[in-house]
C-alpha cells in the first residue's frame, strides 16, 4: 500500500494505491469507499492486487483526514478527480496504468456512487456495484417521512466531527432531496445500458435490501437494453462478513470474461 493524495476543489484527499502484486496489469480499479470509509481496512483492495489489478481507493472530502466537507454531490466530482489522477499523475509513472483499462467499483455507498459517477464519464466501460444503496428512492423517504429524516438526522450526528470521522454541512439531506434524481438508479439505467455492469448483494443484507436496491436496478438496467449486466447475491449479511474470498473471486471472474 503506497498512501498518497491529492486535490480535489482544492482540498487534499487522502488515497491509498494497490500496485498489482504479479508484476502484471490488466486494468486499474477505482474502489469507492462505504460510508464514512475506514481508514486503514483495504482488505478487498488487496485481494484484488492478486489477480493482476491496480487498486486505487480515497476518503471523500470531509471523511477522516480529507479536508472539506462531505456530501453525495461531492463525492461524486471527488470521483471524477480520482480518476484525472489516475490517468495522469506523474506520482503513478513507475507503474503500469492503461488510461483505457480503467474500472470503478465500489461497496455500499460506494456502490453507490459508481453509477451516477459513472454516467458522468462514460470512458469507464466496466462498474461494479456491491450493496449499493438507491439513494434516489432514500432521498424520497426522507421527504415524505419526517420521522425517519430525524432518526437519519440524529444517526449522522453521532459521527459528525468533532465526536466522529464526518465533516459535513446542516444542509446534507436536504441536499440529497435536492439532487435526488441524480442519485435514482432506475432513472440513470439507460444512461448505463452500454457499460459491463456487475451487481453484487446479500440475501441476509438488511441494510442495503437486495429487493428493493439491487433488483429493481437491475431489471431497469434490462428493461432499457443492457446486454452486459450481471447480478450476484450471496448468501451473507452488508458486511460480507462470510464471503469476501468469493465476493473478490466473483469479480476477478467478471473482469476476465470481458
Amino acid at each position: 500500500m503506497i498512501p498518497l493524495d491529492f486535490t480535489s476543489a482544492q482540498q487534499k484527499l487522502k488515497a491509498y494505491f494497490f500496485p498489482s502484486v504479479t508484476g502484471v496489469v490488466k486494468a486499474t480499479v477505482i474502489f469507492l469507499q462505504g460510508f464514512p470509509g475506514i481508514e486503514g481496512d483495504e482488505l478487498i483492495c488487496e485481494r484484488l492486487t492478486q489477480y493482476d489489478l491496480n487498486v486505487l481507493t480515497f476518503n471523500y472530502r470531509g471523511t477522516f483526514r480529507s479536508e472539506g466537507f462531505f456530501s453525495f454531490p461531492n463525492a461524486v466530482a471527488d470521483v471524477g478527480v480520482a480518476l484525472a489522477f489516475v490517468k495522469g499523475s506523474d506520482r503513478l509513472s513507475p507503474y503500469t496504468i492503461n488510461p483505457e483499462k480503467i474500472v470503478l467499483g465500489g461497496w455500499s455507498l460506494g456502490g453507490a456512487l459508481v453509477p451516477p459517477a459513472a454516467c458522468l464519464h462514460p470512458e469507464i466501460t466496466q462498474i461494479f456495484s456491491i450493496a449499493g444503496r438507491d439513494f434516489g428512492k432514500e432521498a424520497r423517504k426522507l421527504a415524505r417521512d419526517n420521522k425517519y429524516s430525524l432518526e437519519v438526522s440524529r444517526n449522522l450526528e453521532a459521527i459528525r466531527t468533532p465526536i466522529g470521522p464526518v465533516n459535513f454541512c446542516d444542509n446534507l439531506l436536504a441536499e440529497l432531496i435536492e439532487h435526488q434524481e441524480d442519485f435514482d438508479l432506475e432513472n440513470l439505467a439507460p444512461s448505463l445500458k452500454d457499460r459491463q455492469i456487475l451487481l453484487l448483494g446479500g440475501w441476509e443484507d438488511g441494510v442495503v435490501p437486495v429487493e428493493d436496491n439491487l433488483l429493481p436496478f437491475y431489471r431497469a438496467l434490462v428493461s432499457n437494453g443492457a446486454q452486459k449486466v450481471s447480478i450476484e447475491v450471496l448468501q451473507d449479511d452488508h458486511e460480507f462478513s462470510k464471503s469476501k474470498d468469493m465476493l473478490v473471486e466473483i469479480i476477478k471472474e467478471w473482469l476476465q470474461a470481458e
